[in-house]
């Protein structure tokens, strides 16, 4: 049996939409016609006419139409608010049962079956979406049709947009056909990156097949592409995001030197590379960059080293594990680190044969991933050693052992107290434990008297002694998983006048829960457990001190350029790169800029360099745990990176679906959009009676 290709029409109407219906109809078994959208009440308003399509369902019989509303088009809230009025009344939901019979089936009675996408939605009111999903799909049923769903795309540990309601084994046995919107992994407004990347789609693949019956799904997958724009802030153009989608052709245009990046005359037209990405399979490339590096291409480095996230190379200068002498607060500034490239911005041949070079200048541009400030380290303890464990803590009332979990991974398990075995006075600190729940029970962190602590369940306190000073409900956790499963992080910050509580179920970002005014009565600092309880991390840092994690500083040709500083008002810096708030408030309380856990750029616009010439790119790194990505040497005046699928990126997937999971087939996003050599490559749906042969 050859797989499905299902694929989206409607949301445009063109000449090529038109060429490759009436060309390659045979390789097409689905079109779901983006003809509807829905109102808050259930009502539905046709957009586009289905009868346009009258000439291709003759002509191609075997192919299965589907009638597709959507939630997208409210111009006010969008589509959450016509979904939450759908999941909130039952009167609306049969309103749209009686409108998909009467103005899809009833007008169009060949439509094979009706597709649901129904966007956004992002909280956990599964059963309430799925009530929706169940009005349409038992008219449908009850009309003797079928139903489907575009349903996002979820891993095993939910949606990259956070839409969590969706439940694929309750919606696959609702529906009977899901295609999965795995695309815009990577979009307008995120890091540039593949729209789909492979490791991405092997986890969704993995976990929605063993959700809902293979056969019933198709591989979503994106025809278009996108264009970031990486020579300079967005807010020097007007804009808010660096990215813009475009289509396969538009790409191919600027790769090819059809066009230049920018038609205001300040660009040439020229040709540049473009590369295949191992794990998506898409084609990806820049436009008007006259060098680039790899973070590890480099000719020295000194105190960083390289690693791998994703398929993606970055070079990175951790911090030290603990202050000389020890319980002192680590020196965590650059020292002697250093990372050198070596570029040449040298000229290229333009469409038109010239040897061209940017007619202005050039810009660096780096790609780098900030986190937020930590408290300025004393210790950091990963579960070091059974030696750690006896020399940094002492166990006043507990059972705590070390355990070497993995080869690589470590842990101290045990209950009762672990305090660390120094004496440290009235300082204010901030203690920090990742651990799971290997029993019920309720897990502390104490410093100076005052005592966080959470249960099982999520109830999160401050206590000072047996005192309740504040309260709240967090997200429970589970209890006996395998080692470095349902972990969840508890800090503690205690300064002379004030205690804060922090929860998380990971340390990428920890929020503040709880916070009290208390004059601390000081005591020891440490962690306590009734129940079983395995620690992985532990962190002990200054309560005021910051240690910021998010710049670089670079050298050319003597000149020197930070990059990535964030400014904050009402600190204080000392001479080891270290700040502290001049008010007892929270550090993201002295920026105005929020700290994202994604690939950003920072630029140096007019960079010192001459065309032609080999110079040589110091990168210091200032910040530990700043990552660094690719450099590249652009124009000044407009580059950008672009990723966008081609005909080999679609049938490698097509392959996949089919022979690794069993799939019905890939669903494609949308008509219009591809490389029309897609279609020669696809096996046919259904071939005519005769064909032409492709030399004909």
């Amino acid at each position: 049996m050859n797989p499905g290709v299902w694929a989206w029409v409607g949301l445009s109407w063109t000449e090529r939409i038109r060429l490759v219906l009436e060309e390659y109809g045979d390789r097409l078994t689905d079109i779901s016609i983006f003809g509807w959208i829905v109102a808050a009440d259930g009502t539905l308003t046709e957009t586009f006419d289905p009868a346009q399509l009258d000439t291709y369902r003759e002509k191609w019989p075997h192919i299965r139409f589907w009638g597709c509303f959507r939630n997208m088009d409210d111009p006010v809230d969008g589509p959450y608010a016509i979904f939450e009025a759908l999941r909130d009344s039952a009167t609306a939901r049969a309103n749209l049962a009686d409108q998909v019979q009467t103005k899809m089936f009833d007008m169009y009675p060949w439509l094979y079956g009706v597709d649901l996408d129904m966007e956004g939605g992002g909280n956990f009111r599964s059963e309430d979406s799925e009530a929706v999903f169940h009005a349409v799909s038992d008219r449908a049923h009850a009309l003797g049709k079928k139903s489907s769903g575009a349903l996002p795309a979820l891993t095993a540990t939910g949606s990259v947009g956070g839409e969590n309601w969706v439940r694929y084994k309750e919606l696959g046995a609702i529906l009977d056909h899901v295609s999965i919107m795995s695309y815009d992994f990577a979009w307008s407004g995120s890091a540039p990156g593949p729209v789909s990347p492979g490791f991405w789609l092997e986890q969704v693949y993995d976990w929605a097949a063993s959700q809902i019956t293979p056969s019933k799904i198709s591989m979503g997958l994106p025809l278009y592409a996108y264009f970031w724009s990486i020579h300079d802030y967005p807010s020097s153009w007007g804009a808010t995001r660096r990215g813009v989608s475009g289509t396969y052709y538009s790409a191919w245009q600027y790769f090819t030197g059809a066009r230049p990046w920018s038609d205001s005359g300040t660009h040439n037209a020229i040709g540049w590379l473009a590369y295949r990405d191992e794990s998506s399979m898409s084609l990806w490339g820049y436009l008007d960059c006259y060098d680039w590096k790899e973070p590890t291409a480099w000719e020295n480095i000194t105190g960083a080293v390289a690693g791998t996230f994703q398929g993606k190379d970055y070079v990175v200068r951790y911090g030290l594990p603990g202050g000389v002498p020890q319980w002192s607060i680590v020196d965590n500034s650059a020292g002697n680190s250093l990372i050198a490239y070596d570029f040449r911005a040298d000229t290229v041949t333009a469409a038109n044969g010239a040897q061209v070079s940017p007619k202005v200048g050039y810009t660096l541009t780096t790609e780098i991933i900030q986190r937020e400030p930590v408290a300025a380290t004393i210790i950091d303890d990963y579960a070091t050693s059974d030696g750690q464990l006896s020399n940094i803590y002492v166990q006043p009332s507990g059972a705590w052992r070390f355990i070497q979990a993995t080869d690589t991974y470590k842990q101290y398990r045990g209950s009762g107290e672990l305090n660390f075995n120094n004496n440290f006075g009235a300082q204010s600190l901030y203690a920090q434990a990742r651990f799971q729940f290997a029993e019920a029970g309720r897990f502390g962190v104490t410093s100076q008297g005052i005592t966080a602590d959470v249960t099982d369940g999520g109830h999160l306190r401050i206590m000072q002694g047996s005192t309740v000073l504040a309260e709240k409900w967090v997200t429970a956790r589970p209890v006996g998983t395998p080692a470095m499963t349902g972990r969840t992080v508890l800090a503690l910050r205690v300064r002379e006048g004030s205690a804060r509580a922090y929860y998380s179920t990971a340390e990428t970002s920890i929020p503040l829960q709880l916070k009290v005014d208390v004059t601390p009565p000081g005591g020891p600092t440490g962690f306590s457990s009734t129940g079983d309880a395995w620690i992985d991390h532990i962190y002990l840092g200054d309560g005021w001190l910051y240690q910021p994690r998010e710049a670089i500083e670079v050298e050319v040709n003597g000149q020197t350029k930070v990059l990535g500083r964030i400014p904050r008002t009402g600190v204080t810096w000392d001479s080891a790169n270290r700040f502290r708030p001049d008010l007892d408030v929270e550090e993201s309380e002295t920026r105005q800029i929020n700290i994202v856990l994604d690939w950003t750029y920072e630029h140096w616009k007019d960079l010192p360099i001459s065309t032609g010439q080999t110079e040589r790119v110091n990168i210091r790194p200032l910040d530990h745990d700043l990552w660094l990505g690719r450099l590249t040497i652009l124009d000044r005046d407009g580059a950008s990176i672009v990723y966008f699928n081609d005909a080999t990126s679609i049938a490698h997937w097509q392959g996949r679906a089919a022979l690794e999971w069993g799939l019905q087939g890939v669903a494609m996003w949308s008509l219009g959009q591809e490389d029309v050599r897609l279609w020669e490559s696809l096996a046919g749906g259904e071939l005519p009676a005769k064909t032409k042969r492709l030399d004909e």
